[in-house]
């Protein structure tokens, strides 16, 4: 009987004898004298030796080399960003070496070679496999460094900004390309042109050490280790001011200045406020209360309008009080309509701020003192809103007042037994009174809506044939001056109306039906001619003598 081993022991067993293998052979071809020979036993040199992306073993000078990188990342990203200056293309090549071989790489510059071979997985790198490595990458450390102090110096130089440099005794140390033409400008006679070619830098044309362009400094603390400032200059040959924000930065013993150029923005501010100095004139000439709150809901502006119509205080006011603080101290003094209950009062609180918000707030308070106020909610930039207190109780008390006679008027002529109804010079109906409903129907339409073609055309329903109707719309159409008239007319029925057309001011018309009584004589008012008047006087004498 024979004992068969489970499957994961046979793989667990072949895995092991694998590895096994593979560090023999590691340590075979790390030792072999031939490698070594070729610099691995050389001092100076620098080797590195990865699986994949981890590093298994370097050289001393390899690993000074790799203490010195910083960054984020592996060993290998690490020293391929830096060997990538020299050897450029290194990372792809290395990324996409596969089996086993080697190739060789000429530094650019002649600054040395890269010697690169992987095999079973593993790669290992020799930088110059002679005897000047050390020398080799401290040239490629050093021309690293040179790249990246020609990059700081190009943007310094380039730099739109003003920068300078002030040495522990406040001697300009150094300044950049902006502030040196700048510098020249200042130094240049008005209306003169500079001794300098025009292609030759503005620093050799300044010449050293040229004077400090700002004298005057109050600075203030603008962050943990800086300082900033505004001052002003005005150039030669120039009448605007112009104005530069200073940031100060101190380095040891030494002061770094940042100078922005900011003319335009100082412009804006100061129009800015001309133009809130102007709007705050305005308001304080309205009649109208005008209260703003910002987004978080405090009082910023106000006018003496909003004080006088509304009793609040001076000092309360000042004090940038929020919208519900206000309202509750104009619930305290009567100067809101008393609601039923506090709580509803909140919530229509709540929804006068949503509402103001949204522009649709406007609403017309009638206060226990008899007085009425519009209040009307607007929404401004910035989530701002604003108020708009107007006293109308007069305007109320007119319109009640007007609407008092025009119901008067109304009642008057309900009295009347005449069926009166008046139209305007656009052919509207504007008033009738209860004898016209009874004698033409009640239309059921609004009075506005109600035209004299309308009206026409129903009265001809109750009418007999007659051109009185078509005088009448061009009558009430006709412009200049109009003289009253009277004709007959004769309902369906049979019964006589007398009708009688009054222009009244403004171009509006008086049309009045009354019916005909039957033992009263007709009048006609028309105007009666000099020779038709001889005619019935003499036929009056005559009824006389006979």
């Amino acid at each position: 009987m024979f004992f068969t081993p489970p499957a994961s022991l046979l793989i667990v067993i072949f895995v092991s004898t694998l590895s096994a293998a593979a560090i023999v052979s590691l340590m075979t071809w790390w030792r072999d004298p031939n490698r070594r020979d070729r610099g691995a036993g050389e001092a100076g040199q620098s080797i590195f030796l990865f699986d994949g992306d981890c590093l298994i073993d370097a050289s001393p000078p390899a690993r000074r080399l790799l203490d010195r990188l910083d960054g984020i990342g592996t060993e290998r990203a690490r020293l391929c960003a830096l060997l990538e200056h020299r050897f450029p293309g290194l990372g792809a090549r290395l990324d996409a070496v596969e089996g086993d071989g080697n190739f060789r790489s000429e530094a650019r510059g002649g600054l040395g070679r890269i010697e690169v071979e992987h095999w079973s997985g593993l790669l290992r790198l020799t930088l110059d496999s002679n005897q000047e490595a050390a020398a080799v990458i401290d040239a490629i450390a050093f021309a690293a460094l040179q790249d990246e102090l020609e990059t700081l110096r190009c943007i310094g130089e380039d730099a739109p900004q003003l920068i300078w440099k002030l040495d522990e005794s406040g001697r300009l140390s150094w300044a950049n390309r902006a502030y040196m033409a700048l510098a020249e400008r200042m130094t240049r006679p008005p209306g003169g042109r500079s001794d300098s070619r025009s292609d030759g830098p503005p620093r050799e044309s300044a010449g050293w050490s040229p004077e400090e362009l700002f004298q005057e400094f109050d600075f203030t603390p603008a962050g943990p280790d800086a300082e900033s400032c505004r001052v002003n200059l005005v150039l030669p040959g120039e009448t605007r001011r112009r104005w530069y924000e200073i940031t100060r930065l101190r380095r040891g013993t030494e002061r770094v200045h940042f100078a922005l150029e900011i003319t335009e923005i100082v412009e804006a501010e100061q129009a800015r406020r001309k133009f809130v100095q102007t709007l705050t004139k305005t308001f304080a000439q309205l009649a109208i209360g005008l209260a703003i709150f910002d987004r978080e809901r405090k009082l910023v502006m106000f006018n003496p309008a909003f004080h006088d119509l509304t009793g609040l205080p001076i000092a309360f006011l000042s004090s940038r009080p929020q919208v519900q603080t206000v309202l509750d101290r104009l619930r305290d003094g009567n100067m809101l309509p008393e609601p039923k209950d506090y709580a509803s009062w909140r919530e229509q609180v709540a929804a006068l701020e949503a509402e103001a918000a949204r522009g649709t707030y406007c609403e017309t308070w009638s206060l226990p003192s008899g007085q009425t106020y519009r209040v009307t909610g607007r929404p401004h930039p910035d989530g701002a809103v604003a108020f708009l207190f107007e006293d109308i109780t007069a305007e109320i008390s007119l319109t009640r007042h007007f609407r008092a006679q025009i119901d008067t008027g109304r009642a008057v002529l309900d009295t009347l037994p005449e069926a009166i109804a008046v139209f305007s010079a656009g052919g509207t109906r504007l008033l009738h009174n209860s004898a016209y409903d009874a004698l033409w129907g009640e239309t059921g339409s609004d009075l506005a809506e109600t035209g004299l073609t309308d009206e026409i055309r129903r009265w001809q329903g109750m009418l007999a044939p007659t051109p009185v109707l078509g005088e009448l719309r061009d009558f009430v159409a006709a412009f200049g001056e109009r003289a009253e008239w009277s004709d007959q007319l004769r309902l369906i029925d049979g019964r006589g109306l007398t009708c009688r057309f009054t222009p009244l001011p403004g171009g509006a018309t008086l049309t009045s039906f009354s019916p005909e009584m039957p033992d009263r004589p007709r009048i006609a008012l028309r105007t009666t001619t000099l020779e038709e008047a001889g005619r019935e006087s003499e036929g009056m004498i005559r009824l006389q003598r006979g």
